[in-house]
């Protein structure tokens, strides 16, 4: 039978109600809250939105430490210090060993006196606080940037840990209200990590200025050194990066590592007098570099945030500093081996990777090597470089109040290496603080830091699908099926 008329109608009608844009829901307060936690849900767990929630991370830093600044009154500890230092190397002071101020002999290598004989003229010889208080409040916004660009690199990193890095008081404090020298040695790191991070994401594309690139994370590295020797914490992992980015070039890296004494002789130039060798010279250069560069010098128990468990005897016995150094050595060997050089890491067996490393003129990096890929390169870069940071803090002889600025913005993105969701992380991250608020420390506080600096090393070594990036990426896909 034919189609009628009313038919066709009937036809059009229903394509015309198919087309139609589809109806939107009901404007009721369910609908309404519905939206706001699905908008809280992306804007935390969605790697999309680091691009969105990373701005206003910078902005909200920005604005926090400016708000600390006015509430909180300035704390002197050594700020007095560092400028009564660079007070007598400005009158001429050459010997080491008399500059000093009031809690102390200067024993930071040359950068340290470079950047603060800046500060010195840009504070008023170090009179106009406030001004020193907006420079580090500077300082701070600079650090969050550089970071949430870091992050961002870290492709399926959610936002959460993003929103982690404005939630420490005592970070922010060391920072506006403490004016100490660390702050300088973690900004340059973070641009250590960021050179590093897009010499692998550029690998493929502009191979030909990886050493450049290289060398100039070298040249800050070596900064960072001069200004305070707690970066010498990150170079093992430095090395190992530079490595794989080099090609498994051996006489690259040695080319590339060579900057950084070359550079600790250009800051310290004036105190090292090179180019003299009389008796005056030699005893000034002893004196710079015994001083400067003094691997044996002792802490002080009251001071210790995490050894406090231990007795003041324990803590200040040379067993202990050496069974610390021993542990350190253990646990960078058990990443290295079991981790960062597995097959499917670096795209080789270990032993295929010690007979290129005798080839020492070749370009031997295997295409597979997870370093040099583009999309998870940046994340393991950083990933190996933290790594071999917060190790050597779990095993520091002593940790000060103003050492969290080492660490802390790599910590909200290890607890998620570790794979903690946003919940567990959250509480980490709390108990974290505490520990590092409560003054003096105490057994409990300082048992504390020592756990879950443990805890989220142990997470990230034994975190399966972070160590197997093919099976991570098959997760992620089955994941987004059953969505």
């Amino acid at each position: 039978m034919a189609p009628t008329i009313n038919d066709k109608d009937d036809h059009l009608v229903l394509a015309n109600e198919t087309l139609a844009s589809p109806e939107l829901p009901e404007f009721t307060f369910r609908n309404v809250m519905g939206d706001i936690k699905y908008l809280i849900q992306v804007l935390i767990n969605d790697p999309f939105y680091k691009r969105l929630v990373g701005p206003i991370i910078v902005f909200l830093m920005s604005i926090l430490s400016r708000i600390v600044i006015t509430m909180i009154p300035y704390t002197e500890i050594d700020f007095s210090t560092y400028m009564q230092q660079i007070q007598l190397v400005k009158d001429g002071e050459l010997d080491y060993s008399l500059i000093r101020g009031d809690t102390g002999p200067v024993v930071y290598p040359a950068g340290f006196i470079t950047v603060y004989e800046w500060i010195y003229d840009f504070t008023g010889q170090g009179t106009q606080l406030a001004a020193g208080q907006s420079l580090f409040s500077m300082v701070l916004t600079a650090t969050t940037l550089l970071t949430v660009v870091v992050y961002c690199l870290i492709v399926d990193m959610p936002p959460w840990p993003l929103l982690m890095l404005v939630l420490s008081k005592r970070l922010i404090s060391i920072y506006v209200l403490r004016l100490f020298n660390d702050v300088f040695t973690t900004i340059c790191m973070i641009g250590v990590t960021l050179l590093l991070q897009l010499a692998s994401y550029t690998y493929s594309i502009l191979s030909t200025y990886l050493f450049v690139l290289c060398g100039v994370a070298a040249d800050l590295y070596s900064l960072a050194i001069s200004v305070k020797m707690n970066a010498l914490l990150y170079l093992p992992g430095f090395i190992f990066v530079c490595y794989f980015l080099l090609g498994e070039n051996l006489i690259k890296l040695l080319l590339v590592l060579l900057i950084i004494p070359l550079i600790q002789v250009l800051v310290g130039w004036k105190f090292l007098i090179p180019l003299y060798h009389d008796e005056e010279a030699k005893y000034l250069r002893y004196q710079y570099l015994s001083n400067a560069f003094d691997f044996s010098r002792t802490f002080l128990y009251k001071w210790t945030v995490n050894w406090r468990f231990l007795s003041e005897q324990v803590f200040l016995s040379k067993t202990f500093h050496k069974s610390l150094l021993f542990l350190h050595g253990v646990v960078l060997l058990c990443f290295v081996v079991f981790k960062f050089t597995k097959k499917h890491m670096i795209g080789k067996s270990f032993k295929h990777l010690i007979g290129d490393f005798f080839a020492i003129h070749k370009s031997t990096v295997n295409p597979q090597n997870i370093l040099i890929n583009q999309r998870l390169g940046p994340k393991y870069v950083f990933l190996i470089l933290a790594i071999s940071n917060v190790v050597g803090i779990l095993c520091s002889r002593s940790l000060h109040y103003q050492f969290l600025s080492w660490y802390y913005w790599q910590l909200p993105a290890l607890l998620w290496f570790a794979g903690f969701n946003v919940y567990v992380a959250t509480v980490v991250l709390l108990i974290h603080e505490y520990t590092w608020n409560v003054y003096p420390s105490t057994e409990l506080s300082s048992a504390l830091l020592v756990s879950v600096l443990t805890l989220v090393l142990t997470g990230i070594f034994i975190n399966s699908l972070l160590w197997h990036p093919d099976k991570e990426q098959d997760d992620r896909d089955h994941k987004k099926k059953n969505e």
